[in-house]
Protein backbone atom coordinates (compact mmCIF):
# COMPACT_ATOMS: atom_id res chain seq x y z
CA UNK A 1 0.00 0.00 0.00
CA UNK A 2 1.15 3.24 -0.84
CA UNK A 3 1.21 6.47 1.16
CA UNK A 4 0.89 10.05 0.44
CA UNK A 5 3.87 11.87 2.51
CA UNK A 6 3.28 15.20 2.92
CA UNK A 7 1.06 18.11 0.72
CA UNK A 8 3.63 18.19 -2.28
CA UNK A 9 2.11 17.20 -5.18
CA UNK A 10 4.09 15.48 -7.93
CA UNK A 11 2.81 17.48 -10.78
CA UNK A 12 5.70 20.75 -10.99
CA UNK A 13 3.82 23.90 -12.39
CA UNK A 14 4.55 24.88 -15.51
CA UNK A 15 6.65 27.78 -16.27
CA UNK A 16 6.04 30.04 -19.48
CA UNK A 17 8.60 32.53 -20.41
CA UNK A 18 6.87 36.14 -20.78
CA UNK A 19 10.10 37.30 -22.39
CA UNK A 20 10.06 36.50 -25.86
CA UNK A 21 6.01 37.93 -25.26
CA UNK A 22 7.19 41.29 -23.88
CA UNK A 23 9.93 41.79 -26.43
CA UNK A 24 7.62 41.11 -29.55
CA UNK A 25 4.80 43.59 -27.93
CA UNK A 26 7.44 46.74 -27.25
CA UNK A 27 8.75 46.06 -30.92
CA UNK A 28 4.99 46.29 -32.05
CA UNK A 29 4.36 48.88 -30.31
CA UNK A 30 7.41 51.01 -31.77
CA UNK A 31 6.74 49.91 -35.11
CA UNK A 32 3.37 51.48 -34.89
CA UNK A 33 4.73 54.41 -32.62
CA UNK A 34 7.06 55.39 -35.53
CA UNK A 35 4.68 54.37 -38.64
CA UNK A 36 1.83 56.31 -37.48
CA UNK A 37 0.70 59.53 -38.91
CA UNK A 38 0.88 62.85 -36.49
CA UNK A 39 -2.17 64.57 -36.25
CA UNK A 40 -2.25 67.82 -38.04
CA UNK A 41 -1.32 70.58 -35.77
CA UNK A 42 -3.81 73.30 -35.69
CA UNK A 43 -1.78 76.33 -34.97
CA UNK A 44 -0.58 75.51 -38.76
CA UNK A 45 -3.50 76.69 -39.87
CA UNK A 46 -3.15 80.32 -40.29
CA UNK A 47 -4.77 82.77 -43.12
CA UNK A 48 -1.57 84.33 -44.59
CA UNK A 49 -2.29 88.56 -45.93
CA UNK A 50 -1.76 89.04 -49.34
CA UNK A 51 1.20 91.52 -50.59
CA UNK A 52 -0.05 94.06 -52.52
CA UNK A 53 3.61 94.24 -53.70
CA UNK A 54 5.00 91.73 -56.38
CA UNK A 55 8.60 92.12 -57.21
CA UNK A 56 10.79 89.64 -57.36
CA UNK A 57 14.81 89.98 -57.03
CA UNK A 58 16.36 90.55 -60.26
CA UNK A 59 18.25 87.35 -60.85
CA UNK A 60 22.21 87.44 -60.81
CA UNK A 61 24.01 87.53 -64.65
CA UNK A 62 25.77 84.44 -65.86
CA UNK A 63 28.69 84.71 -67.58
CA UNK A 64 28.90 81.71 -69.38
CA UNK A 65 32.97 80.02 -69.95
CA UNK A 66 32.89 76.76 -71.95
CA UNK A 67 36.40 74.80 -71.99
CA UNK A 68 36.65 72.59 -74.65
CA UNK A 69 38.30 69.25 -74.95
CA UNK A 70 41.27 70.79 -76.63
CA UNK A 71 41.81 73.24 -74.15
CA UNK A 72 40.23 76.16 -76.15
CA UNK A 73 38.12 78.94 -73.10
CA UNK A 74 35.02 80.47 -74.53
CA UNK A 75 33.73 83.96 -72.34
CA UNK A 76 30.42 84.70 -73.43
CA UNK A 77 30.82 83.14 -77.17
CA UNK A 78 34.08 84.81 -77.88
CA UNK A 79 37.50 82.45 -78.15
CA UNK A 80 39.98 83.60 -74.91
CA UNK A 81 43.37 83.00 -73.78
CA UNK A 82 44.05 82.99 -69.94
CA UNK A 83 45.03 86.44 -69.34
CA UNK A 84 41.90 87.49 -71.69
CA UNK A 85 39.51 85.84 -69.63
CA UNK A 86 40.95 87.33 -66.30
CA UNK A 87 40.58 90.65 -67.57
CA UNK A 88 37.54 89.98 -68.95
CA UNK A 89 35.91 88.39 -65.76
CA UNK A 90 37.23 91.84 -64.23
CA UNK A 91 35.26 93.93 -66.41
CA UNK A 92 31.92 91.91 -65.94
CA UNK A 93 33.41 91.98 -62.02
CA UNK A 94 33.10 96.08 -62.79
CA UNK A 95 29.89 96.38 -64.53
CA UNK A 96 28.10 93.65 -61.72
CA UNK A 97 29.58 92.24 -59.22
CA UNK A 98 26.84 89.57 -57.97
CA UNK A 99 27.23 88.15 -61.32
CA UNK A 100 28.37 84.49 -61.20
CA UNK A 101 30.27 82.49 -63.70
CA UNK A 102 29.19 79.27 -64.92
CA UNK A 103 31.73 77.09 -66.49
CA UNK A 104 30.39 74.35 -68.80
CA UNK A 105 33.55 72.16 -69.37
CA UNK A 106 34.21 68.53 -71.45
CA UNK A 107 34.79 65.66 -70.10
CA UNK A 108 38.11 65.18 -71.64
CA UNK A 109 39.07 68.93 -70.59
CA UNK A 110 42.75 69.03 -68.68
CA UNK A 111 42.20 69.60 -65.14
CA UNK A 112 44.87 73.02 -65.05
CA UNK A 113 43.03 74.52 -67.37
CA UNK A 114 39.95 74.16 -64.62
CA UNK A 115 42.55 75.04 -62.09
CA UNK A 116 43.67 78.20 -64.02
CA UNK A 117 40.07 78.62 -64.54
CA UNK A 118 38.77 78.38 -60.63
CA UNK A 119 41.67 81.14 -60.11
CA UNK A 120 40.60 83.62 -62.16
CA UNK A 121 37.28 83.86 -61.30
CA UNK A 122 38.51 84.13 -57.82
CA UNK A 123 40.96 86.80 -58.63
CA UNK A 124 38.13 88.81 -60.32
CA UNK A 125 35.78 88.53 -57.16
CA UNK A 126 33.12 86.61 -59.00
CA UNK A 127 31.75 83.06 -57.65
CA UNK A 128 32.36 79.96 -59.97
CA UNK A 129 29.66 77.52 -60.73
CA UNK A 130 30.02 74.00 -62.69
CA UNK A 131 27.55 72.91 -65.24
CA UNK A 132 27.63 69.21 -65.38
CA UNK A 133 24.77 66.90 -66.99
CA UNK A 134 22.86 63.96 -64.70
CA UNK A 135 24.59 60.79 -65.07
CA UNK A 136 22.77 58.33 -67.10
CA UNK A 137 21.25 55.46 -64.32
CA UNK A 138 21.66 52.84 -66.88
CA UNK A 139 25.21 54.29 -68.91
CA UNK A 140 28.65 55.01 -68.03
CA UNK A 141 29.51 57.18 -65.42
Amino acid sequence: MRFRTGTRSRWTAAVIDLTPLIDVVFLLLLFFLLTAAPAPDPTLDVDLPSAAATAQPTPAREITVVLKSDGAIHCEGAQVDLPGLEARLRGLAAEDPKARVVLRGDRASRFDLFVAILEATSAAGLQLHVAASPRDPGGAP
